[in-house]
């Protein structure tokens, strides 16, 4: 990791107090009292002020995340159930063992971009991720305030639709157990609804728990890509790990292929940024979050990389590819539990079904927590509805924000995957992503020294911004629409906030 440096001089300082209230006093919608969020620390501090890094802001919320939970929550978020049930669209669009090509393009990807998350993250430690960053690297521009809004309002759309795709997975998946389901759509559609239910219950609540409970969880998810990666190696053949189809070659199928195929693995890989949107939740952020992205990636890729190899070793690459019709063979519906059943029979398939079921879990577990806090941050601001700022009185979260997350995500449940992660995957791109890289080199430009610093700046913001926007191109028509068009309705809305928000003659 890079070494910390001193404090910079921002409008929000990454460090000045080492003391945390316990319970700081607030106002009736469980804001902190007579101060903006901007200002709950020492306000535009000079570069020798405050220059321990292990040092935390004032908060309103409780600092409960260290490393371990950071890296937890990171990885939980990453994993979920996304590679069981996307293999299969990968090797539909890189066959054979291509397909390594967009794994591991998708972790320099994902890497590449994590720094950009790690730098920002610890120059501005709070929590809301994206919205921090642009609203004060662009303070006193009229474009921060505007990019702020858009990144909220957008997350409004792409974080209940992340949400579904695990709801909808972990309802593929327990089809396992009762095989009536795949039969039935409305179930299925009922089972997605009630673990969206179950995650609310399971998050509402401190955040301590919160921590405790997401490593028990990111433990869930490794071992149940460890137990099938080790059902894939049990029987694996090299003949069948490095069948190409006839008259195939790498350039043809890259060419054919790359595209989609990294919109899928980036989809499984988002997650790393997940504790940036609790700056306020983590312990000594700026040394935490770097790291925790870090490390996070890099234990995630390895495992995905395992995972692909002994898929491709384990099962003839061509009988998981999806139909004719974009529908899957039945063996890719339940591939882990297939994988393991081929080798270890049918109790231990059981019992990885039964984790690949938690792991499903974890990962929506993760992505509401982090979700939650973003219009929190804004309506602390002032830029979001205020109800949105509200603090649960007893255990000091934002409820009403992780409500509405939480409800919005039970209506999007309602549309089928391949929906769900191509407009997600969209949404996210032209803010969180493209804008967000901007923002960096602003902040470079300004001369700001932040805690941790990229290594090899600008080549992986480079690399980023380009590996993005080819992401975007590639996600199809509809789905570049339902980016452009959640854009503009963000524009017209923030123009209609500021009309209504200017006093009356």
């Amino acid at each position: 990791m890079g070494s910390p440096g001193p404090c910079p001089r921002l409008p929000t300082p990454c460090v000045t107090s080492s003391v945390t209230p316990r319970s700081p006093p607030l106002d009736k919608l469980g804001r902190l009292r007579g101060v903006s969020r901007a200002a709950r620390g020492n306000d535009r501090p000079d570069a020798t002020t405050a220059a321990n890094v292990n040092e935390s802001p004032p908060t309103a919320l409780v600092r409960g995340i260290g490393l371990r939970g950071a890296v937890a929550m990171n990885a939980i978020t990453m994993i979920g159930i996304g590679p069981l049930i996307t293999i299969p669209l990968v090797l539909g669009a890189l066959h054979g063992p291509l397909s390594l090509v967009g794994w591991l393009l998708g972790a320099l990807l994902a890497l590449c971009d994590g720094l950009v998350w790690a730098e920002l993250g610890s120059a501005f430690p709070r929590s809301g991720g994206t919205y921090g960053y642009l609203l004060e690297i662009f303070r006193g521009l009229r474009v921060g305030p505007v990019l702020a809004f858009l990144f909220v309002w957008q997350m409004m759309f792409v974080a209940p639709l992340t949400l579904a795709s695990g709801y909808i997975g972990f309802a593929n998946y327990a089809g396992y157990f009762f095989p009536q389901l795949a039969a039935s759509p409305l179930a299925l559609k009922a089972v997605a609804i009630g673990v969206g239910v179950v995650t609310l219950v399971a998050l509402y609540r401190g955040i301590n728990a919160i921590a405790r409970t997401g490593i028990w969880l990111a433990a869930a998810a490794v071992l149940t890509l460890l137990v099938t990666i080790a059902a894939g190696f049990a029987h694996w053949s090299p003949h069948l790990a490095g069948a190409l189809p006839a008259g195939d070659s790498l350039w043809n199928g890259l060419r054919a292929g790359l595209g989609q195929a990294l919109v899928i693995a980036m989809y499984d890989y988002l997650g790393y940024n997940q504790t940036n949107y609790l700056g306020d939740e983590v312990r000594s952020p700026a040394k935490t979050l770097p790291r925790g992205i870090v490390i996070s990636i890099a234990l995630v890729a390895t495992l995905y990389i395992a995972l692909q190899v002994g898929v491709l070793g384990a099962i003839p690459w061509q009988r998981i590819v999806p139909l004719a019709d974009g529908s899957l063979p039945a063996i890719a519906q339940h591939l882990a539990s297939a994988m393991v059943e081929r080798s270890f029979g049918v109790g231990a398939a059981g019992a990885v079904t039964l984790l690949v079921l938690v792991t499903a879990f974890a990962s929506v577990y993760g992505n509401l927590l982090g979700a939650s806090r973003i219009p929190y941050a804004a309506a602390s601001d002032g830029n979001f509805p205020s109800a949105f700022a509200h603090v649960h009185e007893r255990y000091r979260f934002p409820d009403i924000a992780l409500l509405v997350i939480g409800l919005f995500a039970l209506v999007a449940s309602l549309f089928t995957l391949d929906q769900v992660i191509n407009a997600l995957t969209t949404g996210i791109v032209l803010i969180q992503s493209i804008a967000q890289i901007a923002a960096l080199f602003v902040l470079r430009a300004r001369g700001v020294k932040a805690p941790y610093r990229m290594w090899l700046f600008p080549a992986p913001a480079l690399l980023a911004l380009a590996g993005w926007i080819y992401v975007f191109c590639s996600a199809g028509a509809p789905a570049i629409l339902f980016g452009v068009a959640t854009l503009l309705a963000g524009l017209a809305a923030y123009t209609l906030m500021r009309r209504a928000s200017r006093p009356r003659p």
